[in-house]
């Protein structure tokens, strides 16, 4: 297994680590809801939990969404910003 050295770039949270994650998300949700119209969560659910968990994923894909669309956008912003400032 190769270790991965610790550095600035390894540490820092980026876009694509967030689209990766909501990307996951969607998966699991996908995921999950094929198990809930097939019945297969039978003996290690309730139909409640299922749809509970289904609902906690859905949630959190959309808060990682949300997330993508904030820093997109603060991004966008800040390059403008810096376009005003060498135009000047």
């Amino acid at each position: 297994m190769k270790v991965i050295e610790n550095n600035a770039e390894t540490t820092k949270l980026t876009n694509k680590d967030l689209a990766i994650a909501a990307y996951s998300l969607a998966e699991l949700h996908n995921a999950y809801l094929a198990s809930y119209e097939d019945a297969d969560y039978e003996g290690t659910m309730t139909k409640e939990e299922m749809q509970e968990t289904i609902e906690s994923i859905r949630v959190a894909h959309v808060k990682f969404d949300a997330l993508i669309q904030t820093t997109e956008a603060d991004f966008q912003r800040q390059q403008a910003e810096a376009t005003d400032d060498t135009e000047e």
